[in-house]
């Protein structure tokens, strides 16, 4: 098997020996050491490798510029790059991923989070060298988005009826509307379709109750387009307390939304494709975790969660089997029933997965660990890692357990052939109240149709 190239630059040799020394154990790297930035990047140059350990603290180039220059050279910029330092502040760590680390790593380190972690980024450079582009540019749009700068205040009056009776110059302006245009005009000419008529009845009968009314509006420009913005509407009244006008005081987060919606597709593509690294190794396609999501969809929708958590789990389902990643070929891979010592080993694949994010503050992958580690366990308690029961078991894992296993039963598999639609059916409806929630079970059927169209769609 070839080894992997990995690059130690550490103005200490002691650090470098240590990291070293952690690395050699597995016998899947050959490790190069560099004691200042300029032999590193002299290095880089000349040989090709997977993966950078980077100091911070180093005299005449220090971590910061290494990385710098590595990320704006054409050549060397691809390799992911893990700073390994002492320095622990946020800001330390912030700079690290300004300057295009992959990861953090702080000292003293733990051998088995520096394995995994680079077992990890090297695998993913080996399997997908795009990926770290993909990480990278959503890493500088959550940067942006951090300091995106307040726009300023949109002040508009309307008198009782909803009639424009004044606007300033950044209403114009981001209206795209002179003010001749607007003065007199009802102020729903800034409608915008996408808004729920709910939310404006809600908005007119606060403020007609001399209340003060918050909430995010998405408006029409007179081109087209759409803004956005953040508003309070609040009703100006005379020294009889009689309403007498409503004004608008508003602050433009275009540039917020879109830069949030842009980090999401990309959270979504990275979480989609680190899922899909996870059957690549399994011999599956990228399809899979691409049916298990649109299935878990429709399944959240039927059973009535809110549209935050089907969000959430149509986002974060892709990564089910992330854990996958860590089992071995010669029992991932085994194209035969496997042993018991075998399955142990292979059930372990949901406390990985779950171990990988467990200690994210994201709430993404929170429910990426939840679903990886709840999505083989079974409504009678008979399943794993944990044997959970019945509404022990999170609905996300609920709903992903009879995703996944429909989707596995009927496509072909490196261990058996594909089921037909009629025998995997038979299964879900004979495992209802033993392995899947007997409601589920009830909408699965319900849906059928729907989740066949996916199914003819994204198969290959």
């Amino acid at each position: 098997m070839t080894k992997n190239n990995i690059l130690i630059i550490d103005d200490n040799p002691k650090n470098i020996q240590l990291a070293a020394t952690v690395l050699k154990t597995t016998n899947l790297y050959n490790i190069f050491f560099a004691t200042s930035g300029q032999d590193g990047l002299n290095q880089l140059y000349k040989t090709k490798f997977s993966l950078v350990l980077l100091d911070i603290n180093m005299p005449i180039m220090n971590g910061y510029e290494t990385a710098q220059r590595i990320k704006n050279d054409e050549i060397l910029k691809k390799i992911p790059i893990i700073f390994l330092s002492a320095n622990a502040t946020q800001e330390s760590i912030n700079q690290g991923f300004e300057y295009g680390g992959a990861d953090y790593i702080t000292k003293p380190f733990q051998e088995e989070e520096l394995l995994h972690r680079v077992r990890t980024h090297v695998e993913l450079f080996n399997s997908k060298e795009q990926l770290q582009n993909k990480v990278e540019d959503s890493q500088f749009l959550l940067q942006q988005y951090k300091v995106a700068m307040d726009a300023g205040s949109i002040v508009s009056k309307t008198d009782l009826k909803g009639v424009i009776t004044y606007v300033n110059d950044k209403f114009c302006e981001i209206s795209k509307y002179s003010r001749e245009e607007l003065l007199g005009a009802n102020h729903n000419i800034l409608r915008h379709h996408n808004m729920p008529a709910e939310a404006f009845e809600e908005m007119w009968s606060t403020i007609k109750n001399k209340d003060v009314w918050k909430g995010f509006i998405e408006n029409r420009a007179k081109d087209g387009s759409s803004y956005f913005v953040e508003a309070t509407v609040l009703p100006l009244l005379n020294h009889d307390n009689e309403i007498v006008e409503y004004m608008a005081v508003r602050t433009d987060i275009t540039k917020q939304v879109v830069m949030q919606r842009s980090i999401i597709d990309s959270q979504k593509e990275i979480l989609f494709t680190f899922g899909e690294l996870g059957e690549m190794r399994s011999k599956e396609t990228g399809e899979h975790v691409k049916r298990v999501a649109l299935y878990s969809e429709v399944l959240s929708k039927a059973y009535g969660c809110n549209k935050k958590n089907v969000a959430l789990i149509k986002i974060a389902s892709p990564m089910h089997d992330i854990g996958k990643v860590i089992i071995p070929d010669s029992v991932l891979l085994k194209p035969g029933k496997l042993n018991d010592e075998e399955f142990m080993l292979m059930k372990q694949h949901a406390v990985y997965g779950y171990d990988i994010f467990k200690n994210s503050s994201n709430e993404i992958l929170q429910t990426v660990a939840t679903i990886a580690h709840e999505h083989h366990e079974k409504w009678d308690g008979s399943g794993y890692p944990r044997g959970l029961k019945g509404e022990e078991i999170s609905i996300l894992g609920r709903i992903v357990a009879i995703a996944d296993v429909f989707d596995a039963l009927s496509h072909d598999r490196v261990y058996k052939k594909a089921w037909s639609i009629e025998e995997t059916m038979s299964h879900i409806n004979r495992e209802s109240g033993v392995s899947f929630e007997p409601k589920l079970v009830e909408l699965f059927v319900a849906n059928l149709d729907e989740i066949l169209e996916i199914k003819q769609k994204y198969s290959r």
